[in-house]
């Protein structure tokens, strides 16, 4: 009788394999841990390097994003009649807030529209509905029925001009006018420069305030000059900025041809109630 031949060891997966050949190494299913990093701290990737499992690394210094100056001019405009109705109206002793006979009678409005200055500047952004909204929901016991618009324009050379203005049956347009000089000066981060001047453009039949304000926020220094209006039914400030001036000097800026701008913007937005 034969003796067989002696059989090869079983393979640990289950497969017998011929002879001289090795059976193959296990699956690595999970890949190998690293080791751990000194005082237990988790180990990270390198400073702009790729992250594990093929994702983006982190950036070698991130950078916190800046204000840019067109949001910092928006604000500081836009509050300036939030700061008039919240600091300066609700101490008037004059206004009788149920004596609705102090009030104009309601007949123009203000509208944002697509162009102003005869079209040299175009709407960029209406912000009525998020900056004017805060105008509104501030109490101003001196405005019956108000309404807020906000609104930022540019030119075709990137001037700007930014827009903050209510309407409804104004009390006391004047001295509102002065307030929101006021206003724009109490703004976080600006000081008036130029203080506030009255002129009144010719042919327009209305006093516009004026005045220059600085600001500063996030490494940025501007100079704006701005002007307002307060009548019956309206009221307005308006800030221009124009690249040629961002290098003048502060009492260099021609406030009287802002002023005679202001007024002629006002002329353009403002409208019969139909």
């Amino acid at each position: 009788m034969t003796t067989p031949p002696p059989q090869p060891p079983p393979d640990p997966y289950g497969q017998p394999q011929p002879w001289g050949q090795q059976p193959p190494a296990a699956p690595a299913f999970f890949p190998q841990q690293q080791q751990p990093a000194p005082y237990g701290y988790p180990q990270q990737p390198p400073q702009g390097g790729p992250g594990p499992w093929g994702q983006p690394g982190t950036p070698p210094y991130p950078q916190p994003p800046r204000r840019s100056r067109t949001g910092l001019i928006v604000g500081v405009v836009a509050g300036a009649l939030v700061l008039v109705a919240g600091l300066g109206f609700g101490a008037y002793k004059l206004i009788d807030a149920g004596a609705d006979a102090v009030f104009p009678e309601a007949t123009h409005r203000l509208v944002v529209e697509e162009a102003v200055l005869d079209g040299e500047f175009t709407l960029n952004v209406d912000l009525s509905d998020t900056e004017g909204k805060k105008i509104e929901d501030t109490p101003d016991p001196s405005v019956r029925g108000g309404k807020a618009v906000v609104a930022q324009y540019r030119s075709e050379d990137d001037d700007m001009l930014v827009l903050s203005g209510m309407y409804g049956r104004l009390s006391s347009p004047g001295l509102m006018r002065g307030k929101i000089m006021e206003g724009a000066a109490a703004a976080d981060g600006a000081e008036v420069v130029v203080p506030p001047r009255e002129f009144e453009p010719e042919g327009y039949g209305i006093t516009v305030e004026c005045q220059v304000v600085r600001s500063h926020e996030a490494g940025l220094t501007t100079n704006m000059p701005m002007c307002a209006w307060g009548d019956g039914n309206t009221a307005a400030v308006v800030a221009l900025l124009r690249q040629a001036d961002l290098s003048q000097d502060a009492a260099s800026l021609d406030l009287e041809k802002v002023a005679e701008e202001t007024a002629q913007v006002r002329s353009e937005i403002r409208e019969p109630l139909s």
